[in-house]
C-alpha cells in the first residue's frame, strides 16, 4: 500500500497548486483584470513559497517525525487557499498564493523522505520516478480545467477546487500516512545543515537540478500569454497545448524507471542533452513561430526534465538516511527558490512575453550545463608501477 502511488497522491497538491494558476492565466486577465506582472506572480510567489518552506518542513520531518509534519504543512496550506478562493484584490490573492505554498512545501519534501526511510539504490530511483510522474498528469488535467471553470463560472470556482483537494488530501494523510522516521532518531544540528548543503556533489547536483528545472516556472509564469503572442492561438487552446506536452515528463519518468540501474550521473547527462537541445527549438520560435515548433520545444525540454528529476533527487538523498529530511530540503529550498525567482524576473522584463521566455530559459538551462561540467569532480588516476 506504502509505494510511490500512494505518495504521489500526497505530492500532488504542490503542482495542482502550481497549474491552477497556469491555467487560471487568461482568465484573471479577461475577469479580474491582472496586469502580466500579477498573473506572473500568482505563480512565482506559491513556488517561491513552496521553496522557502522546505527547510523547515525538512527539519521538522527529521525532528518530530514525517506524520506530524505532513499534517502541520497541510493545514497551514488549507488556511491559504481559502483565503485565496475568497481575496477580494490582487494584493491578498498574492499573500494567499504564497501562504498556501509554504504549507505546501511539505508535500515536496515528507513524501520523499519517506520513500527514502523506505527503499534504497536502484528500488530508490524507480520510486522517484514513480513518484515524478504526479508532475507529468497534474498539468495535463489541471491546465485545461482551470481554465473551462474559470471560463465559464468563475475565477474562484478553480481556487475551490484546490481546497477540496487539499481536504481530500489531508483526509488520507491522517487517515493512513505511516511513520517511517527510524525511532529513536534525533534532531538534525544545525551543522547538519550546512554539511549537507556544502558537499560538493550535492551542491553540484542541487544547482545543476534548480537550474535545469527553472525553464518550467517561466513556461507556468507566462507561457499561455508568451505563445499567445507569438501564435495569435485562442488560450484554451494553449491551456491544452501546455498540459499536453508534459506528458513527455512521464516519458522521461518511464526512462529512468526501465534504466534505474544506471547511474544517477548518466541519466542527467542524458536529460541534460534533451535540455539543451529544446532550447535551441525555443529560440527557432523567435524566427519561425507556430504552434508546433513550441509544442515540439515544450515536450523536448519535459522529457529531459522527467529524466533529470527523479534522477537528480535519487542522487541527493542516497545515503543520507539520517539526514533525508535534510537532504530532501536542501535540494527542494534551492530548486523552488531559483524556480520562483527566474519566473518572477521572466514575468517583469520590458520585453515582449516570447522573447522574455526564450530568452530566460536559455540562459537558465546553459547555467544547468556549466555548473554540472565545471563542478564535476577530480579523478584522482593510481599509478601502477
Amino acid at each position: 500500500m506504502y509505494g510511490a502511488a500512494f505518495f504521489a497522491l500526497l505530492a500532488a497538491l504542490a503542482p495542482f497548486g502550481v497549474n491552477v494558476a497556469v491555467g487560471l492565466s487568461p482568465v484573471f486577465a479577461n475577469n479580474v483584470n491582472m496586469d502580466a506582472d500579477a498573473r506572473a506572480a500568482t505563480v512565482a510567489l506559491f513556488v517561491l513559497g513552496l521553496g522557502l518552506g522546505q527547510p523547515f518542513m525538512g527539519g521538522a520531518a527529521d525532528h518530530w517525525g514525517r506524520r506530524p509534519a505532513m499534517m502541520g504543512g497541510l493545514l497551514l496550506g488549507l488556511l491559504g487557499a481559502i483565503a485565496a478562493a475568497f481575496a477580494n484584490n490582487d494584493t491578498q490573492l498574492l499573500w494567499a498564493r504564497f501562504i498556501s505554498g509554504l504549507g505546501f512545501s511539505a508535500c515536496m519534501v515528507v513524501p520523499r523522505v519517506c520513500l527514502r526511510d523506505l527503499h534504497q539504490g536502484p528500488v530508490l530511483q524507480r520510486n522517484m520516478a514513480t513518484l515524478s510522474n504526479i508532475f507529468a498528469v497534474t498539468p495535463v488535467i489541471t491546465q485545461p480545467l482551470a481554465w473551462a471553470l474559470g471560463h465559464w463560472f468563475t475565477w474562484r470556482v478553480p481556487l475551490l477546487a484546490l481546497v477540496a483537494f487539499v481536504l481530500v488530501v489531508i483526509f488520507v494523510s491522517w487517515r493512513w500516512q505511516p511513520e517511517t522516521r527510524s525511532a529513536g532518531t534525533l534532531a538534525p544540528k544545525w551543522g547538519v545543515w550546512l554539511e549537507v548543503a556544502s558537499d560538493a556533489l550535492i551542491l553540484r547536483t542541487c544547482l545543476t537540478f534548480a537550474f535545469a528545472n527553472a525553464p518550467f516556472f517561466v513556461v507556468a509564469a507566462i507561457g499561455p500569454v508568451a505563445i499567445k503572442q507569438s501564435t495569435g492561438v485562442s488560450g484554451g487552446v494553449i491551456a491544452a497545448i501546455l498540459g499536453g506536452t508534459y506528458l513527455g515528463f512521464a516519458v522521461g519518468n518511464f526512462w529512468v524507471r526501465r534504466n534505474a540501474s544506471w547511474s544517477s550521473t548518466l541519466l542527467i547527462n542524458q536529460g541534460l542533452c534533451l535540455i539543451g537541445a529544446s532550447m535551441l527549438t525555443f529560440i527557432c520560435t523567435l524566427w519561425w513561430p507556430s504552434l508546433w515548433l513550441w509544442s515540439l520545444a515544450l515536450t523536448l525540454y519535459a522529457v529531459g526534465q522527467g529524466i533529470v528529476f527523479p534522477a537528480g533527487f535519487s542522487q541527493v538523498l542516497e545515503g543520507r538516511a539520517l539526514q533525508a529530511g535534510v537532504a530532501s530540503a536542501v535540494i527542494g529550498t534551492i530548486h523552488m527558490t531559483t524556480g520562483g525567482l527566474v519566473a518572477w524576473i521572466a514575468g517583469s522584463l520590458s520585453l515582449a512575453q516570447d522573447v522574455s521566455l526564450v530568452l530566460v530559459c536559455s540562459l537558465v538551462s546553459g547555467a544547468a550545463v556549466l555548473v554540472w561540467l565545471w563542478m564535476k569532480p577530480a579523478v584522482v588516476h593510481i599509478g601502477m608501477k
